[in-house]
């Protein structure tokens, strides 16, 4: 049982650079927050402010940490993706890609239109295969209720506060055990509030229950699946869980504008760890920025092609930073060897440096994009299998000319690429990008990948196409 906690200190205007919105919700290990984006197109993250009593135990900072990471590096589409770890203001904060503002706990307390047994059927399919993957690994939420399923904007269930349990509280019970129990309670749950009593639905969502808690949770899981025809047709759509989650965008109230004066920084009390550690543990020290790529920096021993977001091919930041480096770097100066010589040499160099620098200017100076006129997004047609890496083309309409565009990625999990650029050539009036979409661990999924091309001035454009995965584990 987590122990009382003393009144918590207010909170800081800004965390990790972003703005506080005024939306709050208590949570069990402290109090989940919104953070305003860093820029007007970009979707609010969430931030949760871990309670103070909760980490002064013994080793229960570096247990968070581990218990961050380890969630972190599988990448579960089921679980809102983890952008930093930080200490600032004399708390620790853990970000992720999107606040927990409407909940399963939400829609049991206010109800929401259209809500039925296909509904309770897929927060429960979904919360299992996550929970399946984490037992998998060795983890486990250790703390499920309907107040940790949140709603992604296509309405599928994600778990908050996965693993953290098993860091911050003590118990004796096994986590794992503990999963299976408040899954079951979950689905009793579900099927009483949303199924029609006496419907075949009910009656499979109570016998997914009871198989839960007599022969474990993937035995639970085989039954809903294999028990489909029991539910609405269209319950794979979520229509009613995509409108509850639309709904939820207007519950954030609005972020601390820009004019208001910020909190005076205060030094945070030291940790029991690397020196770095207090900043960030994840990420970069301070960002002022969106953490880019929101997945956790890897461990040196983690392989380059395990990372899930890659992109191209466009300019990369690199080339273009050595460039202008190489343009500001002092000409090393010609060995003296006579004075005639030495004169010669200087407007032999001067003349050179001009032209460097005319070249330079030609590379990087700033041109006109092409007009993007139409933008459309496809995806494999056939279903990825375990482990599988969805290539996703997005094809970018322009008028001909050359220059660069901007576009960046957006997935249904809550990753999103950086601002990424693409130079299209004179006379090309399509240009393709694409997103490697790498997806793992037992159960079904539905990966929506969102592209935007970016128009100074203007709405961007915009398309979006899915695939499907399945693995048997």
């Amino acid at each position: 049982m987590t122990p009382p906690t003393p009144p918590t200190p207010s909170a800081p205007a800004t965390v990790a650079g972003r703005a506080l919105s005024d939306w709050s919700r208590e949570g069990r290990f402290g109090t989940w927050y919104a953070l305003g984006p860093a820029d007007a197109d970009e979707p609010p993250l969430g931030v949760l402010r871990i309670h103070r009593a909760l980490l002064t135990p013994s080793g229960a900072q570096e247990r968070l940490t581990s218990a961050v990471r380890s969630v972190a590096k599988l990448r579960l589409p089921g679980v809102p993706a983890t952008v930093d770890l930080v200490r600032e203001a004399g708390d620790v904060w853990l970000i992720v890609a999107r606040p927990p503002v409407r909940t399963v706990a939400d829609l049991l307390a206010t109800g929401a239109p259209g809500l039925d047994g296909g509904s309770a059927a897929s927060v429960l399919n979904e919360t299992a295969q996550t929970l399946l993957a984490l037992h998998a690994a060795g983890l486990a939420h250790g703390s499920l209720t309907p107040d940790r399923v949140v709603l992604a904007p296509d309405g599928t269930a994600l778990l908050t506060e996965a693993a953290l349990a098993t860091a911050l509280a003590a118990s004796d019970a096994s986590p794992q055990d503990a999963d299976v129990t408040a899954w079951a309670s979950l689905a009793r749950t579900l099927g009483t509030a949303w199924a029609a009593p006496g419907t075949p639905a009910a009656e499979l969502l109570a016998r997914c229950s009871a198989t839960a808690g007599s022969d474990g949770l993937a035995a639970a899981r085989t039954t809903l699946t294999s028990g489909r025809t029991a539910l609405p047709r269209d319950f794979l759509r979520r229509a009613a869980l995509r409108t509850a989650a639309a709904a939820a965008s207007a519950e954030l109230a609005e972020p601390a504008t820009e004019s208001a004066a910020p909190a005076e920084p205060t030094e945070p009390a030291p940790l029991d760890v690397a020196p770095d550690a207090r900043d960030t543990v994840l990420g970069k020290r301070h960002r002022t920025a969106p953490a880019t790529p929101l997945t956790p920096t890897l461990d040196g021993g983690e392989e380059a092609d395990e990372i899930v977001l890659r992109f191209g091919p466009g300019v990369p930041r690199s080339e273009e930073e050595a460039l202008r480096a190489l343009w500001e770097a002092p000409a090393p100066a010609p060995a003296p060897v006579r004075r005639r010589r030495r004169r010669a040499g200087r407007l032999v160099a001067a003349g050179a440096l001009a032209v460097v620098a005319v070249v330079l200017w030609l590379l990087l100076r700033p041109t006109p994009g092409p007009a993007v006129t139409a933008v459309r997004v496809t995806a494999p047609p056939q279903r990825l299998t375990c482990g599988g890496t969805a290539d996703v083309t997005g094809v970018v309409t322009t008028d001909g000319h050359a220059g660069p565009f901007k576009y960046r990625w957006l997935r249904s999990d809550g990753q999103r690429s950086e601002v990424l650029t693409r130079t299209a050539r004179g006379g090309e009036h399509e240009v393709a990008v694409h997103l490697r979409w790498t997806v793992r661990g037992p159960g079904r999924f539905q990966g929506t990948a969102h592209l935007q091309v970016l128009r100074p001035g203007t709405s961007p454009l915009e398309a979006e196409a899915a695939f499907t995965y399945a693995c048997a584990g």
